[in-house]
């Protein structure tokens, strides 16, 4: 766009959450934390090195206070890594993560009460 502004092609409202997550990678774990989540993807701070078109799982515990509910829940997901920044000297990066499969877990009972597939668009 010639005013200056980047057209944002996401389809999905960004909720802007700093929560902490546990990254799998080739069966090697990473500490991230999340800048934003969507119902279709998170953008994460990490300093695990992340290539566009890698396969990731990942963990959020998602505060019961957040969600508005009495426990609160785990999402495990699996996904993809859909954007990395150019290289940079600064410490960590934020990778783009979009999500394919998830399932749901109650904290208070690790019992899974959902899971689902979210659907190309």
């Amino acid at each position: 766009m010639s005013d200056g502004h980047k057209l944002d092609l996401r389809n999905s409202t960004r909720f802007p959450l700093h929560l902490p997550v546990t990254v799998t990678i080739a069966k090697k774990e990473y500490r991230a934390e999340t800048i934003d989540i969507s119902a279709g993807g998170v953008l994460l701070h990490t300093e695990a090195a992340m290539g566009v078109g890698s396969s990731v799982e990942f963990s959020i515990e998602m505060p019961s206070d957040v969600l508005g509910t009495d426990h609160a829940v785990q999402v495990n997901c699996q996904g993809r890594v859909v954007r990395t920044p150019p290289a940079s000297r600064s410490a960590g990066q934020q990778v783009g993560v979009v999500i394919d499969e998830y399932s749901l877990e109650p904290i208070a009972t690790g019992t899974r009460f959902w899971q689902g597939r979210i659907k190309a668009s």
